[in-house]
């Protein structure tokens, strides 16, 4: 495989965890990013060496809205995060959801425990 088949193989591997990456994050799950940075990087220096290649530079373009997606993604959980933490309403956070619909926490005076229910003998 020559290198730039290989180039494009990778840019579009990377363009399929990004999507991955993308409905994780906008369905509620957190998602690893290390590393995202350096491989991106990565790409770009080698489609940068081999200069002239429109198909490689497309390539990388067509990265750009998804990168844009997950960014946003990125920003609007952080939101949600920092408002959780500051006790504020978010409608997005899966403990405001939650608290509303089973209501406030349950009284102290409840057991912690249910009470061990006594074993038949035959």
């Amino acid at each position: 495989m020559t290198e730039t088949a290989t180039l494009r193989r990778d840019i579009q591997a990377l363009a399929a965890a990004l999507e991955e990456t993308r409905d994780q994050m906008e369905a509620g799950l957190t998602a690893d990013l290390t590393g995202l940075d350096t491989r991106v990087a990565a790409l770009c220096a080698e489609a940068q060496s081999a200069r002239g290649d429109a198909e490689l530079a497309a390539a990388l373009e067509r990265l750009l809205p998804t990168l844009d997606a997950v960014a946003a993604a990125l920003t609007r959980q952080r939101e949600t995060l920092a408002a959780a933490a500051e006790g504020r309403h978010d409608p997005h956070s899966a403990r405001q959801r939650a608290s509303a619909v089973y209501g406030r926490s349950a009284p102290a005076d409840l057991p912690s425990d249910p009470p061990a229910t006594p074993s038949r003998q035959s």
